[in-house]
């Protein structure tokens, strides 16, 4: 029974681990998602000012 029990107690701690690494992937992708948005916020407004800079100029 204690090979039973030890073996039903490393699912579970794997399962427990399997939730851990599932919150941080979920909380990384949230992250790559927020920064992506603000590289492509700034991405947009670089381009914007060497437009402007580029009709202020002629």
């Amino acid at each position: 029974m204690d090979s039973l029990e030890g073996i039903a107690r490393e699912i579970e701690a794997l399962d427990k681990y399997a939730v851990r690494l599932r919150e941080q992937i979920n909380a990384a992708q949230r992250e790559l998602a927020r920064v992506t948005r603000k590289k492509q916020q700034l991405v947009t407004e670089l381009s914007r000012l060497k437009k402007a800079r580029k009709v202020t100029a002629v």
